[in-house]
Order: structure tokens, then C-alpha cells, then sequence
């Protein structure tokens, strides 16, 4: 809060970096799971208590803010390609429908490894040497 009130004193020029990244934080978190996202991806560290504290502030904080639209503009950008992007939203939701917990990943890499070696059975089982056929004199 102090960061954006010297950033708003008129004394000098400046290009509203704090309020804009706050105002591009607020436009990430809605809610206390969005915190928490933030949180485990090393981006927030929360030392208010609660995430929903945290959303609370943000979404407090910011309603007066105008910031400098250009600063996030290519990052929006991005996300929106992003987000946008057909496969890496049919590899989340796969991701988070058949892998939510440890135990089907691991279960994922068993059925991998039984094919993989049935696979190698099939393989060697029909390109395996002739044994009848040895070339022995008597």
C-alpha cells in the first residue's frame, strides 16, 4: 500500500509499474483458491494467514486503482494464447479428471509397464532364433 501511494504522489514521473502489477494480481485472484494456486506455483507468499484473507485484500485494495494498461499487456497476451491453446486444455482437464491422486499416476505407469514388456514378450517370442535347424555334423 505504501509502494502505491508514493508511486501516486505528483513529484515525479512514473510509469504506475506497483499499481499496475497490482491491478494485474487482482485480475488473477477472485477467490481463495486462486491464492492458493499463486501460492504453490511460488509466486505469492502468504504471511496474512488464510488465503482468503489474502483474496479479500486484493480485491479490496484495487477497487480505485487506474493502471497503466500497456505494462501486462503481452503477458495477458500470452496467457490468453495460452488458455486458448486446444491441447493444453484437453491435457488439463485429462490431468485433472484421471490424475488427481498419486496413486493413479502410479497406477498409470504400472498399465505402461505391462504393455511395454508384453509388447517386448510379443517381439522376441516371433524373432527368435530357429533352434531346429542347428548346423551339426554327425
Amino acid at each position: 500500500m505504501n509502494l502505491i501511494a508514493y508511486e501516486m504522489c505528483p513529484d515525479f514521473n512514473n510509469d504506475f509499474t506497483v499499481t499496475s502489477y497490482m491491478c494485474f494480481l487482482d485480475l488473477l485472484i477472485d477467490e481463495a483458491e486462486d491464492v492458493k494456486d499463486l501460492r504453490d506455483a511460488g509466486i505469492l507468499y502468504n504471511r496474512l494467514g488464510s488465503d482468503e484473507e489474502v483474496a479479500k485484500l486484493f480485491n479490496k485494495m484495487n477497487t480505485d486503482l487506474v493502471p497503466c494498461p500497456m505494462i501486462y499487456s503481452g503477458v495477458k497476451e500470452k496467457i490468453h494464447n495460452h488458455c486458448k491453446n486446444m491441447w493444453i486444455n484437453h491435457a488439463a482437464k485429462g490431468y485433472d479428471t484421471y490424475f488427481r491422486c498419486p496413486w493413479t499416476f502410479l497406477a498409470f505407469l504400472g498399465a505402461i509397464a505391462a504393455l511395454t514388456l508384453s509388447a517386448l514378450q510379443t517381439y522376441y517370442t516371433k524373432h527368435q532364433p530357429n533352434q531346429g535347424s542347428s548346423n551339426h555334423k554327425n
